[in-house]
């Protein structure tokens, strides 16, 4: 892991480092002592980044306020104080009680709110590794003033060595913890580049872990556009409308490469989806009313997975009665096709001509069907 990467977690901890619907309603009800009077401001961050204001009030002058909001789904939170100080909260609904002393803010307690309480936990220990970091720092620095080229190298090793110990727990907490809030929290903390094997993993969990959930789709957009940076289009133009789509040539279900120029003559709907993808399941119904109704009328439809599970994906196919062609090279974000699309987000497609060449971008719900309809019956 390399400390530069944790710009998120500062983001949501800085100050704390001392070295729907009325049934999803939550009062968070604080006393600090100590607090001067001030507005308290209650914000909500997404896993992409979003940073919303929730609810506000102003204090009282024995530190107590109360702030509230609905929480549709658990969402990571925070009390957003005067000189940057923060509370960071895991909730999900109900009543949250935080007490604390204003100059020892870090040091607050959180009840009412089991996840709540195993992100504190969790801060706690980070704050801690923090601080042996900065530690070690400073005892590297001293020992390559002294020009102690042997005792520097040990140091160095042990410092690289409690570096990756921090790594493992981190994403031992992402992957165990029972609250996606915390999870995402964790996972937010480590290194795209160095990490991309854990975080695209972790990614495509997500969505069985914790299905339907808002901040999987959030997280899993955020990936995206990690893995899309790190790997930029080498072709030679933009994929939109008016141009001939980039070739696609991958495995399909039985393992026989199929490429997408061997559908050529058709309008073919190349879709970006994955099993793992709660948003792709809910569209795979309106694009199989789309293949039925105009499978016949010279359209197909030729399916890229951004799976890396083969047995989810043939299971998702199977349950979703998807019966055209699909694809996958089984590399999840990292899909050759993918990136050669700029695929940032799915679902995604795109409508090709008899000629290759794309008509159409990201038809979603029954607009699949309405397009067709202007093409195919005259």
């Amino acid at each position: 892991m390399n400390i530069k990467h944790l710009l998120f977690t500062f983001i949501v901890i800085a100050g704390l480092a001392a070295c729907s619907s009325n049934n999803r309603r939550f009062i968070i009800i604080g006393n600090i002592s100590g607090l001067p009077v001030q507005t308290v401001i209650l914000e909500q961050l997404t896993a992409n980044d979003m940073i919303t204001i929730v609810d506000s009030e102003r204090s009282k002058a024995d530190g107590h306020f109360e702030v509230s909001g609905l929480a549709p789904e658990p969402g990571l939170y925070r009390l957003h104080f005067n000189n940057n100080k923060f509370i960071l909260l895991s909730v999900d609904k109900g009543n949250l009680k935080v007490t604390g002393d204003w100059n020892a803010l870090e040091n607050y307690a959180v009840a009412g709110s089991r996840p709540s309480e195993h992100l504190k936990n969790f801060v706690d220990a980070i704050r801690n590794h923090l601080c042996d970091f900065n530690t070690m720092s400073v005892v590297l620095d001293t020992l390559r003033l002294r020009g102690n080229d042997s005792v520097t190298a040990a140091a160095k090793q042990d410092f690289m060595n409690m570096k990756q110990q921090f790594t493992q727990y981190v994403e031992r907490y992402a992957d165990t913890t029972p609250y996606e809030p915390n999870a995402i929290f964790a996972a937010r903390m480590l290194n795209p580049a160095s990490e991309s094997d854990f975080l695209s993993a972790f990614s495509q969990s997500l969505g069985n872990r914790f299905p339907a959930r808002m901040m999987t789709h959030d997280f899993t957009e955020y990936y995206a556009k990690i893995i899309a940076k790190q790997h930029p289009v080498k072709s030679s133009g933009l994929v939109v409308s008016g141009t001939v789509a980039p070739e696609i040539s991958l495995p399909d279900t039985t393992g026989k490469t199929l490429p997408l120029s061997s559908l050529r003559g058709k309008y073919v709907l190349i879709d970006f989806w994955a099993s793992w993808c709660n948003p792709c399941r809910g569209e795979n119904p309106f694009v199989v009313s789309a293949y039925n109704r105009f499978k016949d009328k010279n359209f197909t439809v030729y399916s890229v997975s951004l799976d890396n599970n083969k047995a989810a994906w043939l299971k998702a196919i199977d349950d979703d009665h998807l019966t055209w062609t699909h694809v996958s090279d089984l590399k999840g974000w990292s899909n050759v096709a993918a990136l050669a699309y700029s695929v940032e987000s799915i679902p995604s497609n795109y409508l090709v001509d008899p000629d290759g060449k794309i008509i159409a971008t990201n038809l979603h719900g029954n607009h699949i069907e309405e397009v067709l309809q202007k093409i195919l019956i005259k």
